[in-house]
C-alpha cells in the first residue's frame, strides 16, 4: 500500500495547479493579479486556491526580492532517465516560484564544481544521491552559508531537511508481489553501493524472503550500478546460474531494461519464461516491450518538493531535521506472471 506523508505539509503551487488543471505559469499569473488570464481560467485557479488553503509565503516572497534566484541541482546519478524526471520537476517548481535553475554534473568532483561557481551568486542547492550523503560537500555548503535540501539521504545522516520515499518498503512489496504471483527463485540487481537508496531496496528484498519463509540466496544478488549495461551484465550471470531464476527484480528501470535485452539475445520469453521487474516508473517503462512492471518514484514531486523545502530555509533557517516522506506505489504492467509450472 502507499506510504503517506510522514507529516501533513502546506499545499503548493503545484498542488493549486494540479487542482485547477493549469500550469504553473498560469496559477503563477493569477496569483501576481496579472490580466492576460481568462476569467473562467482564474475563476479555477481561485477556487483550487481556497479548496487547497494556498498561502503565498510572503517573508519568502519579500527574502528573494533581495537575493539570488538562482538554484543549482547538484547530480552524480547514471541514470539519465531518472536524472531527467528530478531536473524538470526542480525546473518547473523553480519556474513557478520565480527562479532560474542550473544543473552541474559532480561525477568527477564535486568540490570541482563549487570552486567553479564560486563566482555565481547562488540562492541554493538541491542534492541529489549520491551527492546527498556527501559529507565533504555538505561541509563545503555549510562553510559556504549556503542552504541546500537533500534528495533521498542516508536514514542514519539526521540533519537539515530532505525528501524521500521508503525505499526499503516499496522492494519489499514489489518481491511480495512476485512471492504472491508464485515465484520462489528470485533474482535482484542492486544499485551502485554508493547510493543509500540502493542498501534500503535490498533490506526490502530481503525482508519479504524473510518474512514469506524462504531463504536468501547469495547467488540470485547480483552487484549492478544503476546502468542499463550493468543491467546486461547482471542478467547474464543471474541466467547463467544452475538453477535460474524465475523472476528478476532489478533496482532501477535502467537495470531492468539491461535485463529485457539480455532475454531478448538469448531468446528467453518474458513474461513466459521469466518475469521482470524494475525501480522509478521513468518513461522508459511504459515504452519498452514488454513494458515494465515496476515501483513509480515520483521523482518530479520530489525534486519539486525539495525546492520548496529550499524557499522555507531561505526564508527562514532552522536547525531541526526535517523529513518529508513522499508516496510510492507499486505499477503492474506486462513484464510480470506467474512462472511456469
Amino acid at each position: 500500500m502507499p506510504r503517506r506523508h510522514a507529516e501533513a505539509r502546506p499545499a503548493t503551487i503545484i498542488d493549486v495547479a494540479r487542482e485547477a488543471g493549469v500550469s504553473f505559469k498560469t496559477v503563477s499569473r493569477v496569483l501576481n493579479g496579472e490580466t492576460n488570464v481568462r476569467e473562467q481560467t482564474k475563476a479555477r485557479v481561485l477556487s483550487a486556491v481556497k479548496t487547497l488553503d494556498y498561502r503565498t509565503n510572503h517573508n519568502a516572497r519579500n527574502l528573494r526580492a533581495r537575493q539570488s534566484r538562482i538554484i543549482c541541482l547538484l547530480y552524480a546519478n547514471p541514470s539519465r532517465n531518472y536524472v531527467g524526471e528530478v531536473h524538470l520537476g526542480a525546473l518547473q517548481r523553480c519556474q513557478a516560484e520565480g527562479y532560474s535553475l542550473i544543473t552541474e554534473d559532480c561525477s568527477d568532483d564535486p568540490g570541482s564544481v563549487l570552486a567553479l561557481r564560486s563566482e555565481t551568486q547562488l540562492a541554493g542547492a538541491i542534492l541529489t544521491p549520491p551527492l546527498s550523503d556527501d559529507e565533504p560537500l555538505m561541509a563545503q555548503l555549510r562553510e559556504r552559508r549556503l542552504p541546500f535540501v537533500r534528495i533521498a539521504p542516508s536514514e542514519a545522516t539526521e540533519q537539515g531537511r530532505d525528501v524521500a520515499i521508503d525505499d526499503a518498503a516499496a522492494a519489499r512489496e514489489m518481491t511480495e508481489y512476485l512471492i504472491g504471483l508464485g515465484h520462489r527463485r528470485i533474482g535482484f540487481i542492486r544499485g551502485a553501493a554508493s547510493h543509500a537508496q540502493a542498501a534500503r531496496r535490498l533490506e526490502g528484498y530481503l525482508a519479504a524472503l524473510k518474512s514469506h519463509g524462504i531463504e536468501a540466496d547469495p547467488e540470485l544478488i547480483a552487484e549492478g550500478d544503476f546502468t542499463f549495461d550493468s543491467g546486461i551484465s547482471c542478467a547474464e550471470q543471474l541466467l547463467d546460474l544452475p538453477e535460474k531464476p524465475t523472476a528478476i527484480f532489478a533496482s532501477n528501470d535502467d537495470m531492468a531494461a539491461g535485463v529485457i535485452a539480455a532475454c531478448y539475445r538469448r531468446q528467453v520469453h518474458i513474461p513466459e519464461d521469466l518475469s521482470v521487474a524494475g525501480f522509478d516508473d521513468t518513461p522508459l517503462a511504459a515504452t519498452i516491450s514488454p513494458s515494465l512492471t515496476t515501483i513509480y518514484q515520483p521523482s518530479r514531486e520530489l525534486a519539486s518538493e525539495a525546492v520548496g523545502l529550499l524557499l522555507e530555509e531561505i526564508a527562514g533557517p532552522s536547525e531541526v531535521p526535517r523529513r518529508h516522506l513522499l508516496d510510492y506505489r507499486m505499477v503492474v504492467r506486462d513484464s510480470t506472471a506467474p512462472p511456469k509450472a
